[in-house]
């Protein structure tokens, strides 16, 4: 059976890419109906002064069984989105005490100082001058929600070697409940930088380094979480790694040449530092997001010497109270010590209330995943792996910042970790030194119940999920071999079945691989 090469291509596009597409497909009609919802109550509205969502409690019915609920809910998009977008457009300065005032009608809205980077105030404005009333700023949000699938998708397939685990990755993600609630539904503000973050790092992956490097600088100039991301790209271009040329430098002293034995200490030295650092390649990309940052800043800088004054705002906690029994109120971000105010410790929770505030933890795991970065080995002959395992190392940073952070952290910063979940869902994908990780089931349902973990229990104790969880990962290894052993019985069965049912789809296989030749000649022709 002969193909024409272009009707070939088209087949094998097809099954490369269709499920994705498909996938693609999918997320669409749900992010289409979701967002529409939102839309409709916000119209319902008569100012858009009053776009907020507060859901509460509530119990879901489930097999005879009551499940609790608590679905966090913000006005921020009335109350400071839109606020700012127009302000922006009106010609208000953002790092001014004006850009925190607007009148509207008979209401005037004042929501403080502005704390972010200069790119969060334009892409409001951007998303208020569409031809909308007002809720293009959530068309853009729920926009980069849904571009984010397309890195999720790479990233998946780039860093397991295979199709499968990308499909898996990009399904679950558009299937994501925090990012269907939170950022098509309630339009809350990570998207951005949640975008331009993984799809930076996919384009180190794929060997596109100066536009990753921009890329995650763009991230950085929307919200200071990305600031962190600084850790991962240092570590990225500052390490060379093992490479054909270099392998002689880590060869035992034993085989190494008696000349060589001769050559000077210092000499030594400066080859290992040379085949460890690139000095001279981070330097460039340094000069390069020097430069391309003051670009962007430069007019702001000019215009307003105080707009870093602004940013350290956000540095700010909120610490407990005394006498540390009292739950959180409804407008405080939640940390670490209220778990043991709801426990009813007062005594652990003041402890634990002084060792967040200051930092103490905070500055301890960074410092710790930072130096666990720079030490992770690094074979570029293997360099998917090892993006593998800084991407890891990154979202257990993420993970620790957010759990020990003096600022606290409502529930919609998770959003950051919906692609995480979705692209380390299974225990290869996080603990395999094999550029191929196979699919596994668990890729189908475990970052939808990750998210669940987060987006249902009581705010005051989901933090509780969230130290489970990143323990999970932490001992990925452990667990992989507990899941294993659980589900032992049940691979023993369908491998049973497989051989006993393989017998009668002999034909099926013929056809099987008749069709592949038709489409992939090169493959049949190379293993010859």
């Amino acid at each position: 059976m002969a193909l024409s090469r272009y009707l070939r291509y088209v087949i094998r596009f097809i099954i490369e890419y269709g499920t994705f597409i498909v996938i693609l497909a999918i997320g669409v009609v749900i992010y289409r109906i979701v967002f529409l919802e939102a839309v409709e109550q916000y119209l319902e509205r008569s100012l858009w002064i009053f776009r907020y969502v507060w859901l509460g409690n509530g119990e879901i019915s489930l097999f005879d069984y009551t499940l609790t609920y608590q679905f966090e809910g913000y006005s921020d998009y009335s109350f400071y989105y839109v606020h700012w977008g127009q302000n922006m457009l009106d010609g208000v300065m953002p790092y001014t005490s004006d850009f925190g005032y607007r009148e509207i009608g008979w209401y005037v809205n004042e929501n403080g100082l502005y704390i972010f980077p200069p790119l969060t105030a334009i892409f409001y404005a951007i998303g208020i001058m569409l031809p909308v009333d007002n809720w293009g700023i959530g068309f853009l949000l729920a926009a980069f929600s849904y571009l984010t699938v397309f890195p999720v998708y790479g990233l998946g397939r780039e860093l397991s070697n295979n199709r499968y685990v990308g499909e898996a990755a990009a399904l679950t993600y558009l299937l994501s409940p925090c990012v269907l609630y939170h950022s098509i539904f309630l339009w809350m503000n990570p998207a951005p930088f949640v975008f331009f973050f993984f799809m930076g790092f996919y384009m180190l992956v794929r060997g596109n380094k100066l536009t990753g490097v921009l890329l995650i600088v763009v991230s950085a100039l929307f919200k200071q979480t990305a600031w962190f991301f600084a850790f991962p790209l240092v570590t990225y271009l500052l390490i060379r790694g093992k490479s054909e040329s270099h392998k002689e430098i880590d060869q035992p002293e034993t085989e190494i040449e008696d000349e060589e034995e001769e050559e000077e200490p210092s000499a030594t030295i400066i080859d290992r530092i040379n085949a460890t650092i690139d000095i001279s390649g981070f330097l460039k990309y340094t000069i390069i997001v020097l430069v391309f940052a003051a670009a962007i800043l430069f007019p702001f800088l000019i215009s307003q010497p105080h707009m870093f004054d602004h940013w350290r705002l956000a540095m700010g906690g909120f610490p407990l109270e005394p006498p540390y029994t009292d739950p959180p109120g409804y407008g405080t971000p939640i940390t670490l010590p209220y778990l043991p105010v709801m426990a009813g410790l007062p005594l652990v929770a003041e402890i634990m209330n002084n060792i967040v505030s200051y930092g103490f933890l905070l500055y301890f795991g960074v410092i710790l995943f930072a130096g666990v970065m720079l030490l992770e080995p690094r074979d570029n002959s293997e360099i998917k792996v090892y993006l593998r395992r800084l991407l890891f190392l990154t979202f257990l940073l993420m993970m620790w910042v957010y759990l020990t952070g003096p600022r606290g952290v409502f529930k919609y910063y998770f959003v950051l970790m919906a692609p995480f979940f979705s692209i380390f869902s299974s225990s290869k994908m996080v603990t395999s030194k094999d550029e191929h990780v196979s699919f596994s089931f668990s890729m189908l349902w475990l970052p939808l119940a990750l998210s669940l973990v987060i987006l249902i229990p009581p705010r005051e104790i989901y933090l509780f999920g969230i130290i489970l969880i990143s323990l999970g990962y932490a001992m990925g290894q452990k667990v992989g071999l507990f899941w294993r052993t659980l589900t032992a019985p049940i691979r023993w069965v369908i491998k049973q079945l497989r051989n006993r049912t393989e017998s009668y789809f002999q034909g099926f296989v013929v056809v099987k691989r008749r069709v592949e030749y038709a489409i992939y000649p090169e493959r049949f022709e190379e293993s010859r």
